[in-house]
């Protein structure tokens, strides 16, 4: 009769094992979703921001102060990040329409 007890205790902990499992995957489903999220956000605001740099770069000789400023700010870098060489980076995606945040 004691064997019952054993094996209803680990059943027990299946279930509870089970349940645990169930719910890391939502959460990583769920961090899925907040990446690709994330990820579109972050392309379509780079977008923006290169549209900018080559407005900036073709009127870099008439545009005056404004412009060089505006370019001093994209080209702005925070201790400890470096800027990824040309070849490294991969083009962004291809929008399929424009969307608006």
């Amino acid at each position: 009769a004691g064997g019952g007890g054993a094996r209803a205790a680990n059943g027990g902990g299946n279930m509870q094992a089970q349940q645990q499992m169930e719910d890391l995957n939502t959460q990583v489903i769920e961090m899925k979703l907040t990446v690709e999220g994330l990820e579109k956000e972050r392309d379509f605001y780079f977008g923006k921001l290169r549209d900018v740099e080559v407005m900036c770069q073709e009127n870099e000789s008439t545009g005056g102060d404004l412009v060089g400023k505006v370019m001093d700010i994209l080209y702005q870098t925070e201790d400890g990040f470096a800027v990824p060489d040309e070849e490294d980076v991969p083009p962004p995606p291809e929008e399929e329409g424009e969307e608006e945040y």
